[in-house]
């Protein structure tokens, strides 16, 4: 079976902000069709940006020059997190931002889940702005003079996870792009110290850099010389996106079948789901690297394994996509959170499936298990969470209704047409 992974979301949505940044045109290929793109795309034509979105040849092209609307609507804010990455940047073009709610997947700290704001406000503030951070608004203003360079030290908005020393939480990536993206205009020396070391920032950098931003990446710090206006423009290829890769492995071992994942700049994404793979490799998960493909082969016997996610170790949200084929391994497993903590909102939804699940504050032991159909509905509330249940669901054999597939749409470009490939009849 042959599945074309699409283009990396968590690159696509902050190289959107980035455009909005430049007086010459970005032209981001291999984007997926989700509906952040669709959503963020509609926020940038709001703000007075000319964007031309080819859904058949999987582009967008962003032509700020027009910019110059500070306001973002709510109603399109509401629908995605990525949205939170138009605050620095319309702070940036404009000299001010202003915003209500922000969506996505409700797993933050707030009463509903909400993510906070306030690490993005004191990384602006940094940089000489002006912030206003209330119960569902945010407003920000930048000095007369343009915002200034800022040396920030990104251990402020972050703790040390036991396991390495190294950090982690929740608010360690977005503060790390919001200071990448203000130092790529401000005017002057901006050195980032201990930034988030994941895909979406080194990624982010190299595509700044490309479009003209004098900037050095190393392994504890980015120095970015800021020229205080705009940056140019650039042409950006994602790369295929690393949770989806995890997603039609996880499918693979689950459904007990061989896939070929037909990837894009397939280097980059082996380098940088290094810790899912070894992870995999620990289970006994056969994978092949040939090329631009990536073979899953059948699993014979699945070894337990103990899997940390920590901002320098697996991804949060890798942790959904390994319980389902860790409920087939020899022995008990433990599965921990380092950055979102207690994030398991698919564990009730796998123990009605049949799963033995048994959570503690940040960890969750998973038990070898036999799936079996539900007698209920199956709900989730975020992303990853969804698409465990689904796999869970299809594991399981079966007709099961699963709840929450709106969140399906934010992160798997034509995810319906990909499940068919493993076998399911999916009614939408």
């Amino acid at each position: 079976m042959h599945v074309r992974v699409s283009g990396f979301k968590h690159l696509l949505v902050p190289a959107l902000a980035a455009a909005c940044l430049a007086d010459r045109p970005w032209l981001i290929d291999n984007v997926p069709d989700i509906a952040d793109t669709r959503v963020l795309t509609a926020l940038l034509d709001a703000a007075g940006a000319a964007v031309t979105h080819d859904r058949r040849q999987g582009t967008v092209r962003v032509s700020a020059a027009g910019l110059g609307r500070h306001r973002i609507p709510g109603e399109l804010s509401g629908q995605v997190h990525g949205s939170v990455y138009l605050l620095p940047a319309l702070l940036a073009a404009t000299g001010q931002v202003v915003s209500g709610r922000h969506g996505g997947c409700r797993i933050g700290s707030g009463g509903s889940g909400e993510r906070p704001l306030a690490h993005v406000a004191a990384v602006m503030e940094r940089f000489g702005a002006r912030c206003e951070v209330t119960e569902g608004a945010f407003s920000a203003t930048a000095p007369a003079s343009g915002l200034r360079g800022a040396v920030i030290d990104l251990a402020d908005f972050a703790e040390r996870e036991p396991v390495t020393g190294t950090l982690t939480g929740p608010h360690y990536s977005g503060a790390t792009k919001t200071a990448l993206l203000l130092g790529a205009v401000a005017r002057g020396t901006t050195v980032l110290r201990d930034p988030y070391p994941k895909a979406d920032v080194l990624e982010l950098a190299r595509a700044l850099g490309t479009a003209g931003v004098p900037l050095r990446t190393g392994p504890d710090e980015i120095v970015v010389e800021g020229q205080g206006g705009p940056i140019g423009g650039t042409e950006l290829s994602l790369p295929s996106d690393l949770m989806e890769v995890v997603t039609m492995i996880a499918l693979s071992v689950c459904l007990d079948t061989e896939s070929q994942l037909r990837l894009d700049r397939p280097e980059t994404v082996r380098a940088s789901l290094a810790p899912e793979l070894a992870c995999l490799e620990a289970m006994g998960v056969p994978l092949a690297w040939e090329g631009d493909t990536l073979r899953t082969g059948r699993v014979e016997r699945l070894a337990a394994v103990d899997v940390v996610a920590a901002s320098h170790l697996v991804y949060s949200d890798a942790l959904a996509l390994l319980v389902p084929m860790l409920l087939r391994a020899s022995g008990p497993s433990v599965v921990t959170d380092l950055v979102w903590g207690s994030r398991f909102g698919y564990a009730e939804g796998l123990r009605a499936l049949g799963a033995d699940l048994t959570v503690s504050g940040s960890r969750m032991t998973v038990r070898p298990s036999v799936l079996s159909p539900a007698a209920g509905d199956l709900r989730a509330g975020d992303l990853r969470a969804v698409m465990a249940l689904v796999i869970g669901a299809l594991t399981a054999g079966g007709r099961h209704v699963v709840h929450g597939v709106g969140h399906l749409a934010r992160g798997y470009d034509n995810l319906p047409d990909k499940l068919r490939l493993f076998g399911a009849d999916v009614q939408e």
